[in-house]
């Protein structure tokens, strides 16, 4: 998972300090996709390349915040910088131009993945969450996520709370989880699946 955060890394530190400032300034103002929050002007506004970038990965995780990236590159006029960061995170030059992602490219909408689908049947039969959060543990969550999911009372609610930070999480997250949820709770993943 750190390619991402190497290729954002990257392009900011090919920026000028000028292109920082801008960046940062249309970070501030760009459209979000629903269930995102802004960074805060104050804590982002002095940040470097690097500072930025873990600010970025923490706050969108890898695969929003690469997208969310290339977005305002293009949007300040680095259209060739956001083209290599979308291609370093392979995602081909078709989606690096329109800024969709490939699998948006094809005529009808793609199938949902297996944790978006199964969602309902997770947060209520999910019995070894703990198992799923270790799995998870510095791939997909943060330590403060992780805190926060270990820190409700029961089952159902850890799932909901492990599924509140769904949205900001590209394919590779959620194949994450799909085995974690293999590992620790196979039967239930071979009930959906046939389902």
């Amino acid at each position: 998972m750190g390619c991402a955060r190497d290729a954002i890394q990257e392009a900011l530190e090919n920026l000028t300090s000028d292109e920082l400032k801008r960046f940062k300034m249309k970070l501030l103002s760009v459209p979000l996709r629903e269930g995102y929050g802004r960074i805060p002007r104050g804590t982002l506004l002095g940040l470097d390349a690097m500072d930025l970038t873990d600010k970025l990965v923490s706050h969108y995780l890898e695969g929003y915040s690469a997208e969310l990236t290339a977005t305002v590159l293009r949007d300040i006029g680095m259209k060739e910088l956001a083209l290599r960061l979308q291609e370093a995170i392979g995602q081909g030059p078709e989606a690096a131009r329109g800024g969709i992602q490939p699998s948006s490219l094809a005529a009808g909408m793609p199938a949902p993945h297996f944790v978006d689908q199964h969602r309902a049947a997770l947060i209520s039969r999910v019995t070894d969450v703990d198992g799923v959060l270790d799995a998870l543990h510095s791939k997909v969550l943060t330590e403060e996520q992780y805190q926060a999911v270990r820190a409700e009372p029961t089952n159902p609610t850890k799932m909901r709370k492990l599924f509140s930070f769904a949205p900001a999480w590209n394919a590779a997250c959620k194949n994450l989880l799909l085995q974690a949820l293999r590992d620790t709770q196979p039967y239930l993943v071979a009930d959906l699946e046939r389902s």
